[in-house]
């Protein structure tokens, strides 16, 4: 059974992000929004395995070449 939290070292591990990516995320200085994630204590960070998946999927572009077939039919590129 996979834990139900991960520490951000496996939830970088499981994104393919850096721990240092994710700890900037989670300053919210910057324009990108992340992850949800839990503070125990001071410093101990745990993230859900959901939360990740649904913030990746949030993150889906889909298809590039669609995307520009109908960019270029409509007119507006």
């Amino acid at each position: 059974m996979e834990p139900k939290y991960l520490t951000a070292a496996e939830a970088a591990s499981y994104t393919g992000l850096s721990e240092s990516y994710l700890a900037k995320l989670r300053m919210g200085t910057g324009p990108q929004i992340g992850p949800v994630y839990c503070r125990i204590g001071l410093r101990a960070i745990r993230y859900r395995r959901k939360d990740l998946d649904d913030w990746m999927d949030s993150k889906t572009c889909g298809d590039v070449v669609a995307n520009r077939e109908n960019a270029l039919i409509g007119g507006t590129i």
